[in-house]
């Protein structure tokens, strides 16, 4: 018996920083977390944030670029912090 399994993974043309549904945007909460976390200016972190989503603007599969992006910012905070 052959089965077949078929992953739907949802591509969305909305950047990741533009508004969720829940009112707020992925960008405002991670710089949010990040500045808590970390105590790292707010304006430097949201900067750096625009500028490592807007290097997955290409991206084929998107799903996964917020996760991508807190991951790199994360491990500049540290370094920075």
């Amino acid at each position: 018996m052959h089965v077949s399994i078929t992953a739907v993974v949802p591509v969305s043309d909305a950047a990741p920083d533009r508004p969720t549904p829940t009112g707020g945007s992925f960008i405002d909460s991670l710089v949010a977390r990040l500045h808590a976390e970390f105590g790292v200016e707010v304006q430097a972190i949201r900067s750096l944030a625009v500028e490592v989503l807007a290097s997955f603007a290409d991206a084929r599969v998107q799903a996964f670029v917020p996760i991508l992006v807190e991951k790199r910012l994360r491990e500049i905070c540290r370094s920075w912090a």
